[in-house]
């Protein structure tokens, strides 16, 4: 029977890929290793996975060695001496750091990298990225009705009337789904912006008001993510948001493009515009920022606009993520003990498998490094 390893992730990270309930629905099809506190900072203790069937080991090197699976966040193998041939599986981010497929290319090693899952009923349940993007748009709400100086729903007291905060979404993907919908709970006037003019209707059902520019250009290859734009079109999305910004007590931005650097929306012309007090999320932090000004993980504060660029503000919410996130593993995991052999008719396996043996065999993954060369 398959040993798969549950890797302790980064501090930073507080995440883990397997719950002690993802360890039980796969029990009777593989063997789970542990390693010691790997999910107690997501709320699950080493005494849950030992009820749930699992083996739980004090040190990383024994998971390691004692798997021929491992699973994990984004915890990266650093190189180190293996006992036999390993498959990693994770959700690595090769588009964007392809210079990470260095540790994996050796001789036995094969890697599985989730965030490059198809847009595809079948693979729905193992779909990474909805998984955290719906929790980074609602943790983004937060974050910012925390920060705003305003409140958000309209509060009618003895003092008076609040009107309610005026949201500016930008990029109406699951994480901008999921904020359009947390803020509009909370009582904000919320409107909304996206390249793809196919998310109007989304946008209107959730009762935000979505803002049309004319002149974008889609990709039907794409699996429904954004494409890059012609700087004119971008140029005229900058004037019309340059507008809603002005108005706007919060701006929320998730507009990435996979394995290119994020879309400047938000400029330091539109920050002068802007209100005192008016805070900006941008989700789009690790991967250059849709601000001109946001700096991963630091608080930005220009002309009384406070910019906050979390990179993984879905872990701030560990345990709700690692729910998820076990869910979507243990989907894929079984997927691929029935699938392995076949990997080359499977679509799941064929477009998230990276590294096959030590050789780079993904297509995505491979056009993306010679461009770079």
């Amino acid at each position: 029977m398959e040993r798969i390893g549950i890797l302790k992730e980064r501090a930073d990270r507080r995440l883990v890929v397997l719950s002690p309930a993802g360890a039980e629905r796969i029990r009777g099809k593989a063997n789970v290793i542990v390693q010691r506190d790997a999910g107690r900072a997501a709320g699950f203790t080493n005494e849950a996975y030992v009820a749930a069937g699992a083996q739980v080991v004090d040190r990383e090197e024994e998971v390691i060695n004692g798997a021929n699976i491992l699973a994990s966040y984004d915890h990266h193998y650093l190189g180190g001496p293996l006992n036999s041939d390993k498959t990693f599986i994770g959700s690595f981010n090769f588009l964007g750091a392809p210079s990470k497929l260095d540790l994996y290319q050796r001789q036995g090693i094969s890697v599985y990298s989730l965030d490059l899952m198809p847009r595809t009923t079948l693979a729905q349940a193992m779909d990474v990225l909805s998984s955290v993007g719906s929790i980074s748009g609602y943790q983004a709400v937060l974050l910012a009705a925390e920060r705003s100086l305003a409140t958000v729903p309209m509060i009618t007291s003895a003092g008076g009337t609040l009107r309610p905060a005026n949201f500016l979404i930008m990029g109406a993907g699951v994480a901008g789904l999921q904020a359009i919908a947390t803020a509009r709970r909370l009582g904000a006037v919320v409107k909304a912006y996206d390249v793809r003019t196919a998310s109007k209707e989304e946008v209107e059902s959730l009762g935000a008001e979505f803002i049309e520019v004319e002149g974008a250009v889609n990709d039907r290859s794409a699996g429904g993510y954004a494409v890059e734009q012609p700087e004119a079109f971008l140029a005229r999305v900058r004037e019309r948001i340059a507008n809603e910004a002005a108005m706007a007590d919060v701006i929320i931005t998730t507009a990435r493009i996979p394995g290119k650097k994020a879309p400047v929306l938000i400029t330091e012309d539109m920050l002068m515009g802007m209100k005192p007090g008016a805070v900006i999320v941008d989700l789009a932090a690790s991967s250059g920022g849709n601000c001109t000004l946001t700096q991963p993980d630091r608080t930005v504060m220009y002309n009384e606009v406070t910019i906050l660029g979390p990179t993984s503000i879905e872990c701030s919410c560990a345990h709700s993520t690692s729910f998820l996130l076990s869910n979507n593993y243990s989907a894929f995991i079984e997927h691929y003990l029935v699938r392995r052999e076949h990997i080359l008719e499977d679509e799941i396996l064929r477009s998230t498998l990276v590294v096959q043996n030590g050789e780079l065999v993904n297509e995505r993954i491979s056009t993306l490094t010679t461009a770079t060369l």
